[in-house]
């Protein structure tokens, strides 16, 4: 028989309402504002999911916060609707020709020509002229091909412009830039080439990216990571406990100023002091610049000149899964995945217009 006295209506009121004010709070859109690099999570995995001696398959993924929106400009504003997958950008004021308002990191993986799955991201770059916002998209992929079986947060990204919001990526495009590469993305592929910096030692986790085709390509970096753990230790691990470094070495003084002045911003290095002078002017050709942990103590090494750095194992999780280098990095740390690639250098594929993270 049915209760219905006063106090099991009551008890049922109050618990209908603590559920709708659960679901509400689950469902509240996160509103990040004012230039700074915002994680949230990803249902679809993340790249660190893929490496090391037990991957995780991609059912099994966990909701790691490595999707990513970064904010460039102060007035600039982002509400991440997870419920509803949908991620509304705006600014307080109209802007410059084309200033880089911020970008959209989704990560996600597919399966590739070989059959392995693979972590995949799709990194949209959001500029504004006046009130009219353009996007640029870039493909970040360990390996060349087409992908089937993509798993990857269906966002879409809306953009204010005036009174008015407009769709600027949709969840349909991210599946067919990677499952069906445009005509312009497979010609971008060829003239972005990664390969081993040392010909010899082909699975080397040591590259260098050049820009052209066959011997008329250019070198532009080289990255290299080291560390003393294991390829098939996880990455979370070697980085939390282990002695590890990234390099980054310019091979030309052409890279643009205002790209390298970002990726110190998305990886947390543009407050050292020691980088002052490239936050200015860029690279020249053979700056080097190192980070790690070494007994336990993060530091930041520039062309020799060293200093403390505590926010290196940040700096490095954020590098390895979300640049485009720092990908290509972690995935050949994998044992198998060396082992199934040979000799065969690495190329990657991204859209023209600009240049990827």
């Amino acid at each position: 028989m049915n209760d219905y006295s006063p106090r099991a209506l009551g008890y049922r009121a109050t618990g209908i309402a603590l559920l709708l004010l659960s679901t509400a709070a689950q469902a509240a859109p996160i509103d990040v504002a004012g230039r700074g690099v915002y994680h949230f999570a990803s249902a679809s995995g993340c790249p660190f999911d893929l490496t090391g001696a037990n991957p995780i398959a991609a059912s099994d993924a966990t909701r790691a916060d490595c999707n990513r929106v970064a904010l460039d400009t102060q007035d600039a504003h982002a509400s991440i609707d997870t419920a509803g997958q949908t991620i509304r950008l705006s600014t307080d004021a109209a802007h410059e020709s084309k200033t880089l308002i911020g970008d959209v990191l989704l990560q996600g993986s597919g399966v590739a020509s070989n059959g392995r799955r693979v972590p995949l991201s799709v990194q949209v770059l959001l500029r504004r002229t006046g009130r009219t916002w353009s996007p640029d998209i870039y493909v970040h992929a360990p390996v060349s091909g087409k992908f089937t079986e993509v798993r990857m947060d269906p966002y879409r990204i809306v953009v204010r412009e005036g009174s008015e919001e407009r769709i600027v990526f949709t969840p349909e495009q991210a599946r067919d830039l990677l499952a069906h590469p445009s005509l312009a993305a497979r010609v971008a592929r060829q003239l972005v080439e990664v390969r081993p910096t040392a010909s010899s030692d082909a699975n080397a986790n040591d590259i260098t990216i050049a820009l052209g085709i066959g011997q008329v390509a250019k070198s532009v970096a080289r990255a290299r990571f080291s560390s003393d753990q294991p390829d098939d230790t996880d990455l979370n691990q070697v980085l939390a406990k282990g002695n590890w470094t990234v390099d980054v070495e310019a091979l030309s003084s052409q890279i643009p100023a205002w790209a390298v002045k970002r990726e110190l911003f998305l990886f947390g290095l543009e407050a050292s002091r020691l980088l002052q002078d490239v936050r200015e002017r860029g690279f020249d050709k053979h700056d080097t610049l190192s980070f790690g942990v070494a007994n336990g103590a993060g530091f930041l090494r520039y062309n020799g000149r060293e200093e403390p750095f505590a926010g290196a194992v940040a700096s490095g999780r954020a590098f390895m899964q979300d640049s485009f280098i720092g990908l290509i990095l972690a995935w050949r740390r994998d044992a198998s995945e060396r082992a199934a690639a040979g000799p065969a250098a690495t190329r990657a594929a991204k859209r023209p217009g600009g240049a990827p993270a």
